[in-house]
Formats: structure tokens, C-alpha cells, sequence
């Protein structure tokens, strides 16, 4: 037999031998469990009726502020979408959100809906 063609035929014999593969028992392979949702980052009742300055520690700073009489507007860049908060004075004068909404992030998208958008943060 010639040299060369029993290096070719024990090559293939070893490179077909490396991509052999077996599995001894299905047992092995651990099964794939489904992931459990995240927990949402934001839900509307943390934010409905909490103080301004309370927004800053959870939010971080507003991408716009605006004032309007006693009102306020303020814009928040969030992941999926933006927030918009308006806050108003209670009773004793302290700003407190008083409405939330979601908006998108560009013009030519849906409206994205609140708990999503609040969820994804």
C-alpha cells in the first residue's frame, strides 16, 4: 500500500472519529427549565401621589421639565418608551405626581402601554 494513501485513509478515519458523537443516557443533559419574567423595574402605584423630589431618586433626572401655573410637566427617557409625569401641589403645597402616561419614543410608533413601558423601564 502506498505510503501517501495510508495517511489519507488514517487521516479521514481519525477526522470522522472526532466528529462522532454519542450520548450515553438522555439522563445526563439537564433539562431546560423556562426563565421566570422579570421583575418589572417600575409599577404605577410606586409612582402615583410620591413627591417630586421622591423622582429623582427613582427616575434620575427628567429628560424635560416645564412648569405651568402650579403644575408641573416633566419627560423621562425610559428604555422601551417615555414617561411623562405631571405633578400638582396637595393640600399642604407639596408637589406630587397627579398623572402618568406613556408615550413613544419616536413619532411613527404605536403608543406603548403604561404597565409595558413602566415594566421595561
Amino acid at each position: 500500500m502506498n505510503v501517501t494513501r495510508f495517511f489519507l485513509i488514517s487521516s479521514l478515519a481519525l477526522f470522522a472519529a472526532g466528529c462522532a458523537t454519542t450520548i450515553s443516557d438522555s439522563a445526563d443533559i439537564p433539562a431546560k427549565t423556562p426563565s421566570a419574567p422579570a421583575a418589572p423595574v417600575y409599577v404605577l402605584s410606586d409612582l402615583l401621589g410620591a413627591k417630586a423630589t421622591m423622582l429623582g431618586d427613582l427616575l434620575g433626572e427628567p429628560a424635560l421639565t416645564r412648569r405651568e401655573g402650579n403644575g408641573e410637566y416633566r419627560r423621562y427617557a425610559l428604555t422601551t418608551c417615555t414617561l411623562i409625569i405631571i405633578l400638582y401641589p396637595d393640600e399642604m403645597g407639596v408637589q406630587k405626581v397627579a398623572q402618568v402616561d406613556a408615550t413613544a419614543t419616536t413619532s411613527n410608533a404605536d403608543k406603548p402601554d403604561l404597565d409595558d413601558c413602566l415594566a421595561a423601564g
